[in-house]
């Protein structure tokens, strides 16, 4: 199984993978602030209440990570399902 060494930084960055797909990409700094501390809170198995404000992008700074981790290597090795749930104020 290929392992998975990709980092939010990497999806959401100036140089990352929308970056390079979309002519418009707004870089977004809170929102790679935001999915920096969703990561390590996941990586640690920690909560996390984040609040920000329209336009920081917080779907994809929650979901970016949240996939990651998901299907990682390491999710992989212990052969257990990895669930993910996403709770907000208007979706569940």
């Amino acid at each position: 199984m290929q392992q998975n060494n990709l980092s939010a930084t990497d999806i959401l960055g100036p140089e990352g993978r929308i970056a390079a797909r979309l002519a418009n990409y707004e870089l977004r700094p809170q929102q790679l602030e935001m999915a920096g501390v969703v990561s390590q809170a996941m990586a640690s198995g920690k909560h996390l209440i984040v609040e920000a404000g329209t336009g920081v992008g917080k779907s994809f700074a929650y979901l970016v990570p949240a996939i990651l981790k998901s299907t990682s290597e390491i999710s992989h090795k212990n052969k257990s399902k990895r669930r993910v749930v996403i709770s907000t104020h208007t979706i569940s």
